[in-house]
């Protein structure tokens, strides 16, 4: 066959079959869609980060950690070549404003204060070496600061009722508001933060006194490189760093393009390229049944093909050709829509998805959404497109004449087709194969019990009319009714309905839907749920010994009940079993270049080896803590240590095992004697080591403490405490749980919206199956017409079909959405399970309001057409 007759061939069935082209291009463009929009807004924050990578980070190169910077950097960054040097410490506190003129105490405020030093070197030009800090007024920010001065965030002034020129108190020391900060060059604008930014000078944080023993703080030097200093000359420089610095310093270059954000953006966009594979597949269950359903009807034209000489192969070729057309052009349909979902989402999303970053035109992941599309097109066509090639010639002459059936070998070698492509799509989308193996396997199992339970529910149904018809009836009206129902209802199991797969993808949609607005509900709920009445509402923190009685009597005096408080002694692991933590940071990969890899382990043993751990010192555990292993305080001869189970684990030691410890200079060494169990969720002071009494006392600490407050008087005692205390930080549970439940809103409408492609999909694939069966609904509305119904009546015969189908595939849904829902929540969350019967109700008769609503306007067509016109056909 030429090129030239096999395009015209070509063109003529494309003629032939635009109303399948519709449908077929609508199920393969919803999950394209999904798929370019996860993909190309993964792509996009991944890229738009690396482009402003210099931007992010401020500078070259950056040091950071909890200690005072060293102090021989200088000389290790002259080594480098370094031209220039800026110093900023970040920690959190609370702010207020001035007292009223009676003295009552100003509105107080958490904040994260960033205090920014004099740059160091040649034409340095001062924080940030790159990128723009934009302030009101538009100045530098070394302008604005000095001793006295600072910068704040416009939520900062807004909340305590402020503006430029204002006072504003900071460590008990007043300052003056010169300004405000509306953007910051290395805020992403991603993740989770305490409080506005407040900005000070060096000097200004000498002024208020905010770093006492214990407190949390973070140094940072932020260097710029000569402009030509070549990329190779900067990877040497910073392992050369890492390998000078002590275990805890972080050293980060702008080529690597904030390793720990990238890392996050990958594991989220691995998780949702799954579920929007899960709403492709779905479209490829609505392929199949369309290409089935068109062959169906060019079973004649194939045999005329055949007997005019077209070979078995060539017949093939010719449809696999139309296929790959149909799939290329709802793959470009899907890419579209993709590029605009992109484009709205960081309009619906502002705090998640930073507009700056996102460019939606991804060329990879265009090609992904093209590769994906046309695979699944492909995949779901093979089974129907097999029958091609055993379509008999003799059907010219007999027109009963059916495809013989595949040989035993074709059906296993479609079957393996198909598990052999959705493996290699799902590890495509995960990036992982063992991933895509679950979630294929997965998918398989959830698939095959759908398809089961709509069998039997459809079976079912499909048998009630049939019982209906033995009830007597009560009068015209009521038998007239009860017909429109029953019709509706033995309509689900007729052949060529296109039930079942309809029936499938909705009910996969609903599971998708379900399970993540259950799994979201519940996790709310817990956290914005009324904390337990013996749980605190407020922590302390960097209460100094000296402090403690005084802050005890203004919590007294404010009405705080439940009081506790522990010491907390700051210190770092020097060693574990004899071998010190340089050389086991060495053997785990810590300090080293961090992996591009999401599952890359430089995270948790890193914490672990190299943070300042608190350590307190307890004569009984706390409420909440259970001995799992050993005995609490029970070697007379050792000092003792009761370490949390799960972070012995991570720290590699067990009962028996040796911890030296570097308390502020002084070793220590401490004898796991027990490990523990902690149960989180009580709110109360938790430490993962817990020293016995009698061997910390003489060290230098802090104090720790919770408070249970009267309901609504957090605000009260903060803005007291504030101004007695001004370097107590105090904590709101409640405000930073209502912070968490925001994101965790946020993040779950994200992914049920992914889950409604998949549901768009069964749509597609309802409306796709009414449409291909139009001549068959014309004659069944002629034959109604005719026998005395209305359309109206017509149209509650059809609408009762298309909610039954919604019913059907809601019930399956909501029981399994329902139970995977309840594994994650019970089993993997351990939070107890609650019933939210609104929630599976919006699944049922949402999902019959969706399958009547895309039936009907199917059907509208077939509705509107006259007994006449199709009668006269017969």
């Amino acid at each position: 066959m030429s090129p030239r007759l096999y395009a015209r061939s070509l063109w003529r069935e494309m003629r032939g079959a635009r109303g399948k082209m519709l449908f077929f291009t609508l199920c393969l463009a919803v999950g394209v869609a999904a798929v370019v929009s996860v993909a190309g807004l993964s792509a996009a924050l991944d890229a738009g980060i690396r482009g402003e990578a210099r931007q992010l980070l401020a500078a070259d190169l950056a040091v950071s950690g909890r200690r005072p910077l060293p102090a021989d950097l200088d000389d290790r960054l002259a080594a480098l070549g370094a031209d220039a040097r800026v110093d900023v410490v970040e920690m959190v506190t609370v702010v207020a404003a001035p007292p009223a003129a009676d003295g009552t105490p100003g509105p107080s405020l958490l904040v994260e204060v960033k205090a920014v030093g004099e740059a160091v070197g040649e034409a340095s030009g001062g924080y940030p070496f790159y990128g723009e800090l934009n302030l009101e007024p538009p100045r530098r920010l070394g302008e604005l600061l000095d001793e006295t001065t600072v910068v704040a965030a416009p939520a900062l002034l807004t909340r305590l009722g402020l503006g430029v020129g204002d006072r504003l108190r900071v460590g008990g020391e007043d300052f003056t508001v010169a300004g405000r900060v509306l953007a910051e060059p290395d805020d992403v604008g991603v993740g989770f933060t305490l409080g506005p930014r407040l900005f000070l000078s060096r000097a200004g944080l000498e002024r208020a006194a905010l770093i006492q023993r214990g407190s949390r703080v973070e140094y940072r030097a932020l260097v710029r490189m000569p402009e030509d200093t070549p990329a190779a000359v900067l990877a040497d420089g910073v392992e050369e760093l890492r390998g000078a610095l002590t275990p805890g310093w972080r050293v980060e270059s702008w080529r690597e393009a904030q390793p720990a954000l990238r890392q996050g953006v990958a594991r989220v966009d691995r998780f949702l390229a799954l579920v929007a594979l899960l709403s492709l597949l779905a479209g490829g269950i609505g392929v199949a049944q369309t290409v089935r359903a068109w062959l169906a009807g060019r079973l004649d034209a194939i045999a005329v093909l055949k007997c005019i000489g077209w070979t078995p192969r060539e017949v093939t070729t010719l449809f696999v050709g139309q296929t790959a057309l149909l799939g290329l052009a709802g793959s470009l349909v899907g890419i579209a829509a993709g590029i605009a979902v992109q484009l709205a989402i960081p309009a619906l999303f502002p705090d998640l998805v930073p507009r700056r970053l996102i460019d939606p035109f991804q060329p990879l992941a265009m090609l992904r959404g093209l590769v994906l599309g046309l695979g699944v097109a492909l995949l779901f066509s093979l089974p129907p497109l097999a029958t091609v090639r055993r379509v008999p010639p003799a059907r010219v002459l007999r027109r009963d004449a059916q495809p013989l059936p595949l040989a035993r070998w074709a059906y296993a070698a479609t079957g393996l087709a198909l598990v052999g492509g959705l493996v290699a799509m799902a590890a495509l989308q995960a990036r992982s194969l063992p991933l895509g193996l679950g979630f294929a396997a997965g998918v398989a199992v959830a698939t095959l019990l759908l398809a089961a339970m709509a069998r039997v529910l459809v079976a079912g149904v499909g048998r009630l009319p049939a019982l209906a018809v033995m009830t007597p009836r009560r009068g015209r009206r009521g038998g007239r009714g009860r017909v429109w129902w029953r019709h509706g209802l033995s309509a689900l199991a007729r052949p060529g309905a296109g039930t079942l797969a309809a029936v499938v993808a909705l009910g996969l949609g609903t599971l998708v839907v379900l399970a993540m607005a259950l799994v979201q509900r519940h996790l709310t709920d817990e956290l914005a749920a009324d904390l337990p009445d013996d749980a605190p509402s407020a922590f302390l923190a960097d209460v100094q010994p000296d402090q403690w009685e005084e802050v005890q009597r203004v919590l007294a005096e404010g009405g705080a009940e439940d009081v506790r408080s522990v010491p907390v002694v700051m210190a770092r692991v020097a060693a574990l079993d004899g071998e010190t933590a340089d050389d086991l940071a060495e053997e785990r990969g810590v300090g080293g270049p961090r992996s591009d890899d999401p599952d890359a382990d430089d995270g948790t043993r890193r914490w672990a080896l190299t943070r300042e751990q608190r350590l307190t010192y307890l004569d009984e555990l706390p409420r909440g803590n259970e001995i799992v292993a050993g005995a609490l305080w029970s070697d007379p001869e050792v000092a003792e240590v009761s370490v949390e189970e799960e972070f012995a684990r991570e720290l590699g030691v067990g009962l028996g095992s040796t911890i030296d410890f570097d308390v502020q200079g002084v070793p220590l060494r401490v004898v796991v004697t027990s490990l523990r169990r902690v149960d989180w969720g009580t709110f109360g002071i938790n430490f993962f080591l817990v020293v016995e009494p009698g061997v910390l006392e003489a060290a230098p600490q802090q104090r720790l403490a919770t408070v249970r407050l009267p309901r609504g008087g957090e605000q009260a005692m903060q803005d007291a405490l504030t101004a007695r205390f001004p370097n107590v930080v105090m904590i709101q549970i409640r405000e930073i749980l209502e912070k968490i439940v925001g994101i965790l809103e946020r993040i779950s409408l994200a992914i049920r919206l992914l889950g409604g492609f998949t549901v768009l999909a069964g749509l597609a694939i309802l409306a796709g199956a009414v449409a291909a069966a139009a001549a068959q609904r014309g004659r069944e509305v002629a034959l109604l017409k005719t026998l005395g119904f209305t359309r109206f009546q017509v149209a509650a015969a059809f609408a009762v079909e298309y909610a039954a189908v919604g019913l059907v595939a809601g019930a399956i849904g909501a029981v399994g959405g329902g139970l995977l829902a309840w594994l994650v929540v019970s089993g993997e969350m351990e939070i107890g399970w609650r019933w939210y019967p609104a929630a599976f109700a919006a699944a049922l008769f949402g999902m019959a309001l969706l399958a009547t609503a895309a039936g009907l306007a199917a059907s509208w067509r077939a509705l509107a057409r006259r007994p006449v016109e199709v009668l006269r056909r017969v």
